[in-house]
């Protein structure tokens, strides 16, 4: 993945050929047949790009981050290539008008491609695919020039076989790697998301009505979460993003048969390392009045108590995005 004029294309196809696995560009799918610049029907489109993924080997490219999170289940790889914009946009000039595109056309999409970084809250920005590259847990490669794609290419069969051979990092500090904290994507991911939150958040308090549809859910800038503990699903919560540095903590909630044991800290501590992957310095959460001890341990501080559920602060520290 990445920019428009980043080389995703000549990369795709230099793997494939030494892989001798097919190659989909996501373009092919997005645009009608000969039709630059006129989306397919978007839900021909999904199914189109499911369907690409369920095959057995394959070699995916583009720029459409949307598209990317709907197969990184089924990604064993992921390459972001991330060059300067001005890098992009001679790449684009030197191959010139293409697809059935019309000088306008050629001229907006230079524009759309200087505008990488600065586009926010859209599939397809370096802000999408940074958070999609900050927590893919599988191994991953960051090409940020023109020689690291040529040499990632040179030494292919190298690159790929170390990477398959690598043992996945878990996003934890603590020196302990049987417990991860990851955003959840994967169906088997989804209904334990959902389990652990009907159980916890509602079941055991005697409410009803749990929706396992609710569209806050899946809403663009929220990120559901799982805590991990070899592979077993053990707590849940949500990170919403409300501003560029400013995020909210809902719905926190760990199995009951695993609550006092220590896995609520290992929860936040992979959130709070999520939330400033993605440059977030400032959390709230609305607490339950006998969860504000735990939070206090952990640093938050009360800012409004009066409220039946009290809204606590922490500052965090930024990290860099891979």
């Amino acid at each position: 993945m990445g920019n428009g004029g980043a080389g995703k294309s000549w990369l795709a196809r230099r793997i494939g050929e030494q892989l001798h696995h097919p190659v989909v560009h996501l373009d092919d799918m997005h645009w009608e047949p000969g039709r630059y610049g006129i989306d397919r029907d978007r839900a021909l489109r999904d199914e189109m790009v499911k369907a690409a993924a369920e095959r057995h080997a394959w070699v995916m490219e583009g720029v459409y981050g949307q598209l990317a999170n709907m197969v990184l289940n089924r990604t064993t790889i992921l390459v972001w290539i991330d060059l300067p914009e001005e890098e992009c946009i001679a790449n684009i000039k030197l191959r010139g008008i293409q697809g059935g595109e019309t000088e306008t056309q050629f001229d907006g999409l230079l524009k759309w491609v200087a505008e990488y970084r600065s586009r926010m809250n859209n599939w397809n920005s370096f802000e999408t695919h940074a958070r999609l590259f900050s927590v893919f847990s599988r191994p991953k490669f960051l090409l940020s020039s023109r020689e690291a794609v040529t040499d990632f290419a040179d030494r292919l069969s190298t690159s790929i076989h170390e990477a398959a051979m690598k043992e996945p990092r878990f996003p934890n500090d603590a020196g302990e790697d049987a417990w991860m904290v990851v955003q959840v994507f994967a169906d088997e991911h989804w209904n334990a998301y959902h389990d652990i939150r009907r159980a916890v958040l509602f079941e055991a308090r005697g409410l009803i009505g749990y929706d396992a549809n609710h569209p806050d859910d899946r809403r663009d800038g929220h990120f559901p979460l799982l805590l991990l503990l070899e592979n077993t699903p053990l707590g849940a919560a949500r990170l919403d993003l409300m501003s560029e540095q400013t995020a909210w903590v809902r719905t926190v909630a760990i199995r009951a048969e695993r609550q006092g044991k220590g896995y609520g800290r290992m929860l936040m501590a992979g959130l709070e390392k999520f939330a400033s992957q993605h440059r977030v310095k400032r959390l709230l959460v609305n607490a339950a009045r006998d969860a504000v001890g735990f939070y206090e341990a952990l640093g938050w501080a009360v800012i409004e108590a009066g409220h039946e559920n009290p809204v606590l602060t922490k500052e965090l520290r930024t990290r860099p995005q891979w």
